[in-house]
Order: structure tokens, then C-alpha cells, then sequence
């Protein structure tokens, strides 16, 4: 009789022990959004270029090309909006922009006033 007693109750302990572990052992409560592993970022490669140009060569690829830009490229430049966006591209509708000086002298009598032109001048290209 007494081991028929310590057996149930191992029995009953083995039960109750598995369904417990078994519940802690799924997934994360839905309430908390999981979340991505952190990982380090990768160091870049050296670039192959000397130092001095590296610069330049971001510069001028950052910079907007007044005759291929789109009006919506042209509104990502300072004191450039949408209405002086438009000027720009009907105007260029005319003929390309040569450099500076003819972009400024054809945009003399439009919305781009002087305080756009200056705040643009080294952001773009021809």
C-alpha cells in the first residue's frame, strides 16, 4: 500500500511538472513585440581613392543637375519649393542651362529670387 502511494504521487508530480514546463517553454507573451537581435555593424573597407578626393566626389554627387532634375528633386533644395521647382523646369524647357551665369541671368525675372539662387549655388550642377 505505501508504494502504491509514493507511485501515484511521483506519477501525479511527473504530470504536473510536464505541463508546467511545457507552458514556459513557447513563445513570448503576444503583448510584447518581438524584437530583432542586435548585431554590429560591419566596418566599411577603406576607400581605394586618396583622402582629398573622397570629399570632392561625394560633393558632386550629392549636388543636383538643374538640367536633368526632376521638379521633385529640384524641391529638395533650400528656399526651392514647388512654384519656384516649376520655374526652373520651364524654364530649362527652353534650352539647357550652360553654367551658372546663364541659370542666374534666365531666372532673373522669375519667383527664384536672389536669396534662393545664393542659398542653391553649391548644390548644383549643370
Amino acid at each position: 500500500m505505501t508504494f502504491s502511494r509514493i507511485l501515484t504521487a511521483a506519477a501525479v508530480s511527473a504530470l504536473l511538472a510536464g505541463s508546467a514546463l511545457a507552458q514556459t517553454a513557447t513563445q513570448p507573451p503576444a503583448t510584447q513585440p518581438s524584437r530583432p537581435a542586435a548585431t554590429t555593424p560591419a566596418t566599411p573597407a577603406a576607400p581605394a581613392r586618396p583622402a582629398a578626393a573622397a570629399p570632392a566626389a561625394q560633393n558632386q554627387a550629392a549636388r543636383v543637375n538643374l538640367n536633368s532634375a526632376t521638379a521633385a528633386e529640384l524641391d529638395t533644395l533650400p528656399q526651392i519649393g514647388a512654384a519656384r521647382a516649376q520655374a526652373i523646369v520651364t524654364e530649362r524647357g527652353k534650352g539647357r542651362f550652360r553654367d551658372w551665369a546663364d541659370f542666374e541671368r534666365r531666372m532673373a525675372g522669375t519667383t527664384v529670387n536672389q536669396q534662393a539662387l545664393n542659398a542653391i549655388k553649391d548644390r548644383v550642377r549643370f
